[in-house]
């Protein structure tokens, strides 16, 4: 066999395998008490659903979401950006493993973890719970 056919499969290999295990912690999460978050909820402290959005400010694919993050933390006050380098401990609790990352708590519980950037319906649905 060839050897750089032998090592492009390993690396191949090597990353599918941690982005299953990175999918597999992000579902053991949810059903689990939510990390207390009180440092960082501000006004949606009171909202029962919250929506934490985990990014990383060198993190291309949370660049890219940016905008519309932004766009919809205008009108919906319960979507909460968490920087991972300045709440690392938070992002520890939370299991995040990369970013972008999206934990939807709701009554105190890990509803929802979605990994990657996602669509503004999609998180439209998760902030409203429609």
């Amino acid at each position: 066999m060839n050897w750089m056919g032998i090592v492009a499969g390993g690396l191949i290999a090597l990353i599918v395998g941690m982005q299953l295990v990175m999918w597999l912690r992000a579902k053991r999460s949810v059903g689990n008490p939510a990390p207390d978050t009180s440092s960082i909820d501000g006004p949606a402290a009171a909202d029962a659903r919250r929506l934490y959005y985990f990014y990383s400010a060198s993190c291309g694919p949370c660049r890219a979401i940016k905008p519309l993050v932004e766009k919809l933390r205008q009108s919906h006050r319960n979507l909460i950006p968490v920087d991972v380098g300045q709440n690392i401990e938070l992002a520890r609790k939370f299991g995040i493993a990369g970013t972008p990352s999206f934990i939807l708590v709701e009554g105190g519980s890990i509803r929802q973890v979605l990994l990657g950037g996602q669509t503004e319906r999609k998180l439209s649905s998760l902030l409203t719970g429609q």
